[in-house]
């Protein structure tokens, strides 16, 4: 589960998954959530150019992966340290 958040107008998103999608022919960046569009910008030239200014609108306010999993696994494993 992915929550964003955008920064101005304090609305929030949820979903599975975010696609960042460039179209070179007319430089337009698209932020997907499921396959709804979130966000555009203008005049994109690479993913990491639109990342930084869908970044800069919008806060990551959740987002459940293996990585926060394996974080809770070690913190249970702590009481086992003995």
């Amino acid at each position: 589960m992915i929550i964003v958040e955008n920064t101005e107008t304090m609305h929030q998103f949820e979903g599975e998954s975010l696609d960042f999608l460039i179209d070179d022919s007319t430089q337009i960046g698209e932020v997907f959530l499921d396959g709804n569009l979130i966000f555009q910008a203008d005049d994109v030239v690479d993913e990491d150019q639109l990342e930084n200014e869908f970044y800069n609108e919008f806060a990551i306010i959740k987002k459940d992966d293996e990585w926060d999993v394996e974080l809770e696994d070690d913190f249970n494993e702590i009481d086992n340290w003995e």
